[in-house]
């Protein structure tokens, strides 16, 4: 009976494992995507809106079940690995204004903690391609 039982764990373990791959790659993992964003300013009458180049997906992660003060959660996201930085001109500017707009572009990803000085850690933030004025596409 006990070697009955014994398979039957297998089986479900070895079943459980694949079911486990089989949904991770499903998902997304980390990797760069082409994604729209806008570009506005004072003083510039234009909004405009282009495509770069992103991290994007998930990133594996174990939740402790007991979590305590002195060991903290933190989660690993989807962020860059390496970056350069392009420079667009947005038209028509009034005189006096900066009219250059610089973004990056992600060039590779990786999974790690959030920087908050170069990333939006939050849960859910405003759509890159929000535009407040008439809006140009390039």
């Amino acid at each position: 009976m006990f070697s009955a039982i014994r398979m039957f764990n297998r089986q479900l373990t070895i079943l459980l494992l694949f079911a486990h791959l089989s949904a991770v790659q499903g998902r997304h993992l980390c990797h760069l995507a082409n994604a729209t964003i806008s570009a506005e300013k004072d003083h510039c009458p234009v909004c405009v809106t282009f495509t770069t180049t992103i991290c994007s997906g998930y990133c594996q992660t174990l939740d402790p079940v007991h979590k305590t003060a002195l060991f903290p959660f933190k989660q690993k996201i989807c962020t860059y690995k390496e970056i350069r930085y392009d420079t667009i001109k947005l038209p028509d500017c009034l005189p006096g204004t900066d009219p250059f707009f610089t973004y990056p572009v992600a060039l590779s990803c990786y999974c790690d903690f959030c920087k908050m000085d170069y990333s939006d850690c939050t849960v859910e933030s405003s759509e890159p391609d929000v535009c407040m004025k008439s809006r140009i596409f390039i």
